[in-house]
């Protein structure tokens, strides 16, 4: 009987050191997910539920800030339960809830609330029998915080353009961010204020070129920072371009009323000439493909 009580209680503590409940962001390997001030923004969390031991009493999910516990503190909103009945076969789910049912607007607190920066944790715990039977939490009441939670009201940091380079009828614009942003918003338009156009890219890539723009006209350039809650930055101090016209071969030979460029004697006019008009005839037929 001893031998056997041994065997039983090695066999659940093997069970139980396996991974029990995961709690997972859909499409993503992130453990964080971080919410907007969208009070009616709705995210989802999935659960899978690999407990190996009878539970006593249901599983739980809840949202809290700081660390979770074997139990809801008290005045906490569930996500979602569990019967402790249907926990053994019930293997998987999702939990969805708003940026409202957040705890922050639980306690007086209207939403959105502005210039502030949040962390929770989303839990689970189930409390289970013991080897004596007993519902306790020593050591038994398996529970989970796998996702950070983070309520995300506060704006990133101000973007800086940097170099503005011209270009035949565009702009490279350089845009400087901070660690605090994942994406710009770049606007441009004519120094009168008309022909406004926008892009947007990651922050990883803060280059931007902007074509079919005018040369010889003036440009006026700002951007925006946004971080991954979508919070959005104030405007960049505004930097001014203007596209040039890149001459090109073409352009070159025109100016030289068709004639040689470089050292070379009448002598070799003929060769000369002939490997222009090649070079030529190569260049118009490049130039229709690209039309």
């Amino acid at each position: 009987m001893r031998f056997l009580l041994i065997a039983l209680t090695l066999t659940a503590t093997a069970a139980w050191s396996q991974t029990a409940i995961d709690l997972t962001l859909p499409n993503t390997a992130d453990t964080e997910l971080r919410l907007s001030k969208d009070c009616d923004l709705v995210r989802t969390v999935n659960w899978t539920n690999n407990i190996a031991v009878l539970p006593c009493d249901d599983l739980k999910f809840w949202i809290v800030e700081g660390s979770c516990g074997d139990e809801p503190p008290s005045g906490t909103t569930l996500l979602d339960s569990v019967s402790k009945s249907n926990v053994p076969t019930t293997r998987s789910g999702t939990l969805q809830f708003k940026v409202r049912d957040l705890p922050l607007f639980k306690n007086g607190e209207s939403c959105p609330v502005d210039g502030k920066e949040v962390e929770y944790q989303l839990c689970a715990s189930v409390p289970t029998t013991g080897s004596l039977g007993e519902c306790s939490s020593n050591g038994r009441s398996y529970q989970k915080d796998d996702v950070d939670i983070i309520y995300d009201a506060l704006a990133p940091d101000v973007p800086s353009i940097g170099n503005v380079a011209p270009l035949d009828e565009a702009l490279s614009i350089r845009v400087n961010v901070a660690d605090d942003a994942n994406r710009i918003r770049l606007h441009v338009e004519r120094a009168d204020g008309t022909g406004g156009r926008n892009l947007e890219q990651s922050s990883e890539q803060n280059l931007f070129r902007v074509t079919n723009l005018e040369n010889g006209v003036t440009y006026r350039i700002t951007a925006k920072a946004v971080d991954a809650a979508d919070n959005e930055s104030g405007d960049s101090e505004a930097k001014e371009g203007i596209p040039i016209h890149t001459k090109g071969f073409f352009d070159r030979y025109v100016e030289a009323e068709g004639q040689e460029m470089g050292g070379c004697g009448a002598a070799a006019g003929g060769v000369a000439g002939g490997w222009v008009l090649a070079v030529l005839g190569f260049w118009l037929s490049s130039r229709r493909n690209r039309s």
